[in-house]
């Protein structure tokens, strides 16, 4: 095997001498006092401004996520009241498959709470599904309406 020789380099020039009054390379020159300061200040309010935003950033996901979190359990609220009615309508149409009466009623309840609860797993309402009618809208909670001034209900007798 070949030995390996090393090749003589030129040797390299003395580096010149510096001037005194230049600063040493990669520091900067000392600069007025007052300088600094304002260097200084101005790094402190872009730092808080910083730490600022990441506060504000991180309380804007934490509200996301909670308003996620509420969506959810919501949604997971409704779901599970939706298979309780159709395990009370799927009660119901045995019952009155048992007693041979109000099958038709039954029945209707029955599809009308799949139905619901299909819409809820899935997002979209079944083609099948029954239209709301005027009976569906009458067991939601009324909604009081205001009554002005001098105005009578028509179900109470008015004031002599």
């Amino acid at each position: 095997m070949p030995s390996r020789r090393r090749h003589r380099s030129t040797p390299t020039p003395p580096a010149a001498p510096r001037p005194a009054s230049s600063p040493p390379a990669g520091k900067a020159a000392p600069a007025d006092p007052t300088d600094a300061l304002e260097r200084f200040a101005a790094a402190l309010k872009e730092s808080e401004r910083r730490d600022k935003a990441d506060r504000d950033k991180a309380a804007k996901a934490k509200a996301e996520a909670d308003r996620r979190a509420a969506d959810a359990a919501a949604q997971a609220n409704a779901v599970r009241d939706a298979q309780r009615e159709l395990d009370r309508a799927i009660a119901a149409v045995r019952a009155a498959k048992a007693a041979g009466k109000g099958t038709v009623e039954a029945d209707a309840r029955w599809k009308a709470a799949k139905a619901r609860l299909i819409e809820l797993e899935t997002g979209e309402k079944p083609a099948w599904a029954p239209k709301e009618t005027a009976a569906a809208r009458k067991d939601e909670l009324p909604v009081d309406e205001p009554v002005a001034d001098g105005e009578v209900p028509p179900d109470e007798p008015a004031p002599d």
